[in-house]
C-alpha cells in the first residue's frame, strides 16, 4: 500500500530524500577526538613551567636610589634574568638594572635589587624576568 499524500514523514523524504551516514562514523570521530584531546593534554602537562616574577615592594633609598624587592618562584633550580625600571613623577624612566639571579634550591625566592637613577624616583616596577636555561 502506497503512503498516503498525508504522511509527514512520507512527502518529507520524497521532497529531500534520505541520506544515511555509516554506523560507524560517531564512534570513529568520538575516538579521533578523544585522542587528540589526549595528546593535547599530555603535550600541555610535558612542558617546562615558566618562571614567574611579581614585584612584592620598593622603596625610594635617596633621589639617585630606588631598592626594588622580587618574589621570583621557579619550579626547578635555573638561572634568571630580571629587568625592573624606575620611574620618575611624570613617569619618565629615570633608571633601568637588569640582573642575573643565581640558580636556587628554594622554589620561591626573594631578591632585593637596588636600581641607579638620574634623578628622583617615585616607583620601581618589574618589567620582566625570564629563565636562561
Amino acid at each position: 500500500m502506497p503512503p498516503s499524500s498525508t504522511d509527514p514523514s512520507s512527502t518529507v523524504a520524497a521532497r529531500y530524500g534520505t541520506r544515511k551516514r555509516p554506523r560507524w562514523m560517531w564512534p570513529v570521530v568520538a575516538a579521533v577526538g578523544i585522542a587528540i584531546g589526549i595528546s593535547w593534554a599530555a603535550w600541555v602537562a610535558f612542558q617546562p613551567r615558566p618562571v614567574t616574577a611579581k614585584l612584592y615592594g620598593y622603596e625610594v633609598v635617596d633621589a639617585h636610589h630606588v631598592k626594588v624587592t622580587l618574589d621570583v618562584r621557579r619550579p626547578e633550580p635555573v638561572r634568571v634574568r630580571c629587568t625592573v625600571y624606575a620611574q620618575s613623577a611624570d613617569h619618565d624612566i629615570v633608571g633601568e638594572k637588569t640582573v642575573d639571579l643565581p640558580a636556587g634550591t628554594e622554589k620561591k625566592t626573594r631578591y632585593p635589587i637596588t636600581v641607579e637613577t638620574e634623578r628622583k624616583a617615585v616607583t620601581g616596577v618589574l618589567r620582566m624576568c625570564e629563565s636562561l636555561d
